[in-house]
């Protein structure tokens, strides 16, 4: 993963199988949450940092008109490519940035993103950019994460000090990893009326899911070691030390806390 804050790109073709994960063990929630916002049939859905585009594909295959927008050209190409095959004919992909996505004013209907805010040095702005292609009384849904709630039982020292050291790196680039806690004081300061906080938390004992932190968290912080912030043998020994907690049939292993937001557009 590269994260430069406002700059916060994923690597293109070598992260899909990654996003491809994180679909599987977040949008079943995801789902649950944008029902609840109001979602349906009919409604102009876009969403902000999609990724390969499994909730922009979903929301099209639900009936919405669905746009994904994210600053990763091959990934969009790749989006389209796939709604293509899928038949999806209301939903389209563009690459832009949450700055400028291109949209028309009072345009939107619901305006989804996950895990985007916390990699961006002016989340408030962002949020400004969404309100203003809302349409009065539009909504944004935004998912968050909290990724100092990371930890295992029992405990990893090579688990806390990686999230310790990603966190720390996000806060030199004017990101906070950490942010989903303040989601929804960034979305009262763009000028929006907050309908419904909450938060979930996913553990795991085993499974195929278990692992995705230590696999995120070690590419995430692969960069440090070619810029000479830590050193590879250290690198390579954090990554065991949270391997050796990821196999072991004992260790829980929490990934982190997602912290779930729908903020509503005042009508005129």
């Amino acid at each position: 993963m590269v994260a430069v804050g406002d700059n916060y790109i994923l690597p293109g073709q070598s992260d899909h199988e990654r996003l491809r994960v994180i679909s599987e063990i977040h949008d079943g929630e995801t789902r649950q949450l944008l029902r609840r916002a109001g979602f349906g049939r009919g409604c102009r859905f876009v969403e902000f940092g999609c990724g390969m585009g499994y909730v922009t594909r979903w929301a099209a295959a639900e009936g919405a008109h669905a746009t994904g927008i994210d600053v990763n050209e091959e990934q969009v190409r790749a989006s389209q490519q796939l709604a293509n095959q899928e038949g999806f004919t209301t939903a389209d992909f563009r690459t832009a940035t949450i700055y400028e996505p291109g949209l028309e004013a009072e345009s939107v209907d619901i305006a989804y993103c996950r895990w985007l805010m916390v990699h961006l040095n002016r989340p408030i702005e962002a949020m400004r950019v969404i309100h203003r292609a809302l349409k009065p009384g539009g909504v944004m849904v935004c998912e968050e994460a909290g990724v100092g709630a990371i930890y295992t039982e029992p405990r990893s020292a090579a688990y806390e000090e990686m999230r310790d050291i990603a966190l720390r790196a996000g806060r030199t680039r004017g990101a906070d990893y950490d942010g989903g806690r303040y989601a929804h004081t960034w979305a009262k300061e763009a000028g929006f009326d907050l309908v419904h906080v909450a938060a979930y938390h996913p553990h795991y004992l085993n499974g195929p899911h278990k692992g995705f932190w230590n696999w995120t968290l070690r590419n995430a912080t692969r960069r440090l070691v070619e810029e000479g912030t830590i050193s590879e043998d250290r690198w390579k020994d954090l990554v065991a030390g949270m391997t050796a907690a990821d196999d072991s049939p004992h260790t829980v292993v929490a990934h982190c806390r997602m912290h779930q937001l729908i903020a509503r557009k005042p009508a005129n």
